[in-house]
């Protein structure tokens, strides 16, 4: 193993030319501007997955009151079927277009 003389280590500052000093001011700068607009954007993602989340959770119910409503349409509509074939209310109505029709021999 070689031997480390204090020497032969150089520095990161030193291995900087003079023309690639950084300034603090400027490595602060250039962090955090792509910072916060990744955090805007990160938030802004955020936002539209979660309204998107609500709004299929939002069309599966009305998708099931659809259905709901569909069904107890026919099955209003069979009550009232089986009413009107009880009652005998769609015999009388034919029985009535005929007599009011008077013949004119």
């Amino acid at each position: 193993m070689p031997r480390l003389i204090k020497n032969n280590i150089i520095s990161p500052a030193s291995s900087f030319s003079p023309r690639q000093t950084l300034n603090n001011n400027t490595m602060k700068r250039e962090f955090v501007f792509p910072l916060i607009v990744g955090v805007i954007a990160g938030v802004l993602l955020m936002m539209f997955w979660q309204f998107n989340a609500r709004l299929n959770n939002i069309a599966a119910g009305v998708g099931q009151l659809q259905q709901a409503t569909d069904q107890n349409t026919k099955t209003v509509g069979d009550i009232v079927t089986f009413i009107n074939n009880a009652t005998g209310a769609n015999k009388q109505a034919t029985p009535a277009a005929t007599q009011a029709a008077p013949s004119t021999k």
